[in-house]
C-alpha cells in the first residue's frame, strides 16, 4: 500500500473511531463493513468492529471480529486483550487467562493485562497469582490506587492484615478521596479491634461519597457493638435508603 492510500485508510478508521465515541455505533458499524471491503487485511478494522459490536451488546459478532483480527494478525495485542476482557465478563475466566497471558507475551509492560489478570486469578481463587500480577502492575505504575486498595484486599484474605494497613494507606496517599479504600480500611481496623480508627475511616468514606451503603452499614454495626442505638438505627436507615 502506497503513502497515499496508508494515509487515506487511517483518516478513515479515525473518522470510525469518532463515531463510535460519539455513541454513533451503528453509523461506525455502517462505515466499518464498508471499509472491510476496501481494506480486508486491515486487522484494526476488526478490532473497532469487535468493540462496536460489544457496545451494543451482541458478544458472539464482538468475538468473531476480534478473531477475524487474529486471523490477519496473530500477534495482535489489542484483539486479544479484547477476547480476554469478554471471556472474563461471561465467566470463562481459564480462556481469559490465556488470552491475558499473550497480550504479556508481547508486550510484558501492558499494566491494564496484568491488572485484568489479577482480578481474574482472584475469581479463580488463584489468591498468590492475582498478588503476583497487582505487583507487576505496580512495578509498572507505582501510583496504581485500585492495585494498592486490591492488594489490601488480598492480603486481608491471606491474613496479612499489616501489609493490608500498608496497601490500603499507599491506595489514599495517592488518592485521598478513595472512598473504597477508606471503608476497606474501616473493615480492617474494626477486625484489629482499633474501633476509633475504625469509625474515622467509614466517617471519611461517607464524606466523600456520602451515597456509600456499605459504609453507613458498617457504621451502623460499629455503633450498634458499642450501645449507640440511635446512631446505629441512624446509620442503618441510611444505608437502607440508599440501597433498598
Amino acid at each position: 500500500m502506497n503513502k497515499k492510500n496508508q494515509s487515506l485508510q487511517d483518516v478513515q478508521i479515525k473518522s470510525v473511531f469518532a463515531l463510535y465515541s460519539n455513541g454513533q455505533v451503528k453509523e461506525a458499524l455502517n462505515a466499518l463493513e464498508a471499509l472491510t471491503k476496501d481494506y480486508p487485511n486491515e486487522s484494526s478494522l476488526y478490532n473497532i468492529r469487535g468493540v462496536c459490536y460489544k457496545a451494543i451488546n451482541q458478544i458472539d459478532a464482538s468475538v468473531e471480529s476480534f478473531k477475524k483480527a487474529l486471523t490477519i494478525k496473530p500477534d495482535d495485542i489489542m484483539a486479544n486483550f479484547n477476547l480476554g476482557i469478554i471471556h472474563m465478563e461471561i465467566g470463562q475466566l481459564d480462556s481469559a487467562v490465556t488470552f491475558y497471558e499473550k497480550v504479556l507475551k508481547l508486550n510484558p509492560n501492558y499494566s491494564d493485562a496484568h491488572y485484568n489478570l489479577a482480578i481474574t486469578f482472584e475469581k479463580l481463587g488463584s489468591l498468590d497469582s492475582a498478588v503476583k500480577s497487582y505487583k507487576n502492575v505496580l512495578t509498572i505504575k507505582p501510583d496504581h490506587f485500585a492495585s494498592h486498595n486490591n492488594l489490601g484486599v488480598l492480603y486481608k484474605d491471606l491474613g496479612n492484615q499489616e501489609a493490608a494497613v500498608k496497601s490500603y494507606k499507599k491506595a489514599i496517599a495517592i488518592k485521598p478521596d478513595f472512598a473504597d479504600a477508606h471503608n476497606n480500611l474501616g473493615v480492617l481496623y474494626k477486625d484489629l479491634g482499633n474501633q476509633e480508627a475504625a469509625v474515622k475511616s467509614y466517617k471519611k468514606a461517607i464524606a466523600i461519597k456520602p451515597d456509600f451503603a456499605d459504609a453507613h452499614n458498617n457504621l451502623g454495626f460499629l455503633l450498634y457493638e458499642n450501645d449507640q442505638l440511635d446512631l446505629a438505627a441512624k446509620s442503618f436507615k441510611q444505608a437502607i435508603a440508599i440501597k433498598p
